[in-house]
């Protein structure tokens, strides 16, 4: 992701609503995005779906 889209999508949070949906499913987003990113890192094999499907048991 380039540096304005970066630069919008967080615009965009910060336009949301402080407890609204959209605030949540950018936070949803973006803690899925990080844990991808850092077991991505640790283990190579990891897939998206593994992810959400770890994630989807905790909740």
């Amino acid at each position: 992701m380039t540096t304005l889209g970066i630069l919008k999508v967080f615009k965009n949070y910060q336009k949301a609503a402080p407890n609204g949906r959209k605030k949540k499913a950018y936070l949803n987003a973006f803690v899925n995005k990080m844990i991808y990113r850092t077991t991505k890192t640790e283990n190579p094999e990891t897939t998206k779906q593994m992810v959400n499907s770890v994630l989807n048991k905790s909740k």
